[in-house]
C-alpha cells in the first residue's frame, strides 16, 4: 500500500525520518491544516504524558484497550457540522500517543540489551598470548587463550602457510609434557591464511599446558600428531 504525506506524522513526531524525509514532511506540513493541527495536539498531550525513564513491560491486554478506543473514537458521529477531518490517520490523538510511548519504551529497551551485551563482550580476557615461530617454511601464527566467565578458548591464526593438496589438513595441539592433545583443525583459504577457535572443557582449562604446536596432518583423522610441525611455541 502506498503511504501517504500525512502518514509519516508519528514518525516526525518520534524523529524516526532521516533528513530527506523531514524535510518532505515539513513541506507538506504547510499546506495541510489537519497534521498541523494534529501535531499540535500530539505536542500539548506529550506535556501531560512523562516518558517513562526506565523500560517496563506494558500491561496485560493494554495494546487490545488502546485499539478499542481507537474504534470507539471512529464510530463518534459529530453532534455538528465540522469540517470533514481524515479519521482513518488521527481518531484518538492520545489512543495514538500512547502506541507512540510504547513504542519508545520497547526501542529504549531494545537499545539498553544490545549496549550490556557489548559491555558484556567487552570484559573477555586474555589469559596467554604467544607469537608462534616458524619450524617450516615462512609461516607465521599467534595463539590466544581467552577467558570468558567460565569459559576458555583457545584462538589459534596463522598465513603464509603452504597449499594443501587432497585430504590434507593443519592440525593443533596443546601439549604438556611432550603429551599432545587434538585442539582444532582447519584448512587455509588461497591467501594462505587459517584460523581455528578450540572451546576448552573443564579438563582442559585446568591444565597448565606448556607448548602449542601446528602440524601438517594427512587427513582429519589424526589422533597423535604424524605430520611435520609447522609452527609451535611455548605457552
Amino acid at each position: 500500500m502506498i503511504q501517504q504525506p500525512c502518514d509519516y506524522l508519528l514518525d516526525y513526531f518520534n524523529h524516526h525520518l532521516d533528513d530527506v524525509e523531514k524535510a518532505l514532511f515539513e513541506e507538506h506540513l504547510e499546506s495541510c491544516s489537519d497534521c498541523r493541527e494534529a501535531l499540535n495536539e500530539l505536542q500539548q498531550l506529550n506535556e501531560y504524558l512523562p516518558y517513562a525513564s526506565e523500560p517496563i513491560d506494558p500491561p496485560e491486554g493494554l495494546e487490545d484497550r488502546v485499539f478499542a478506543r481507537i474504534d470507539r473514537a471512529s464510530a463518534v458521529t459529530p453532534l455538528r457540522k465540522e469540517k470533514p477531518r481524515k479519521r482513518w490517520l488521527f481518531p484518538s490523538a492520545a489512543a495514538i500517543l500512547t502506541l507512540s510511548l510504547l513504542g519508545n519504551v520497547y526501542m529504549f529497551t531494545k537499545i539498553q540489551q544490545k549496549e550490556e551485551i557489548v559491555e558484556q563482550a567487552a570484559i573477555d580476557e586474555v589469559t596467554r598470548y604467544v607469537e608462534l615461530a616458524a619450524v617450516k617454511g615462512n609461516a607465521k601464527g599467534t595463539a590466544s587463550i581467552i577467558k570468558q566467565g567460565e569459559q576458555s578458548s583457545l584462538v589459534v591464526q596463522a598465513s603464509q602457510l603452504e597449499d594443501l593438496s587432497k585430504e590434507e589438513v593443519f592440525q593443533v595441539w596443546l601439549i604438556k609434557d611432550e603429551k599432545p592433545q587434538r585442539a582444532g583443525t582447519f584448512v587455509t583459504g588461497e591467501d594462505g591464511k587459517g584460523s581455528v577457535v578450540f572451546k576448552m572443557n573443564k579438563e582442559f582449562d585446568k591444565i597448565d599446558w606448556d607448548t602449542v604446536a601446528i602440524t601438517l596432518e594427512p587427513d582429519a583423522n589424526s589422533q597423535l600428531p604424524q605430520g611435520e610441525i609447522v609452527l609451535a611455541s611455548q605457552l
